[in-house]
């Protein structure tokens, strides 16, 4: 339970700006090596638009700054989408200790 009240409150800090994510706070090992891929490939290309700078005007270079754009799209999307499940399990929570409550208060009144 304390660990949750942990998690609870690292996730409020995220959702409300107070605590930014970095590459090391993602939490599962899928998440990490899609990541870990995601930067090695795009060090590599790099690394070839240094190597043959000839090459440069060719639009690659345009293609790899829209890949980009599109990769940090789908990976706000991605945490977008991580909140609205953690807001919306928060709020499934607070119906259902409500409706308890009712219960257990209309048991005691009967």
């Amino acid at each position: 339970v304390e660990h949750r009240a942990l998690i609870q409150t690292e996730l409020n800090e995220v959702t409300s700006g107070m605590r930014k994510l970095g590459e090391k706070d993602f939490l599962g090992p899928k998440e990490r090596r899609r990541m870990l891929k995601v930067k090695e490939k795009e060090e590599q290309e790099e690394e070839e638009q240094q190597q043959n700078p000839d090459n440069a005007d060719d639009g690659k270079a345009v293609t790899t700054k829209k890949e980009k754009k599109r990769k940090l799209k789908d990976s706000n999307q991605y945490f977008d989408r991580k909140v609205r499940q953690a807001n919306a399990q928060k709020k499934r929570k607070r119906r259902d200790t409500r409706r308890l409550r009712k219960e257990a208060k209309n048991e005691g009144d009967a």
